[in-house]
């Protein structure tokens, strides 16, 4: 299994940005997340990469449960990179930097 979110909920102050979230996702399987601004795929995306955690109900990501795994270790393997992350960049990164954040699943890599 890639992805298997159970009864996934994000909660933000009084807002429920996620609610009841049940997804697995398998090997070779294809997936694209559509949805109106405001609906909760970049924080679904973020919650994936382990860059947020679920309020409720349990998440796995490459058969590795969030809580119970070394998410610095899961994000080397995931080697994810958005502009999603644009807000947690800093404003001196160049386009190899960020890049290579990916591989080292680092957020404001140096590179010598």
């Amino acid at each position: 299994m890639i992805i298997e979110a159970k009864q996934v909920d994000y909660i933000r102050g009084d807002s429920s940005i996620l609610k009841n979230i049940n997804w697995t996702v398998k090997e070779h399987e294809h997936w694209a997340v559509l949805g109106l601004n405001g609906s909760g795929k970049t924080t679904l995306l973020n919650m994936i990469n382990g860059y947020i955690f679920p309020s409720n109900g349990s998440l796995k990501v490459l058969g590795k449960t969030f809580g119970k795994y070394d998410l610095r270790e899961l994000r080397k393997i995931i080697g994810w990179v958005s502009s999603s992350l644009q807000e947690r960049l800093y404003g001196k990164e160049t386009a190899l930097e960020i890049v290579l954040s990916g591989l080292f699943g680092s957020i404001g890599l140096v590179v010598p």
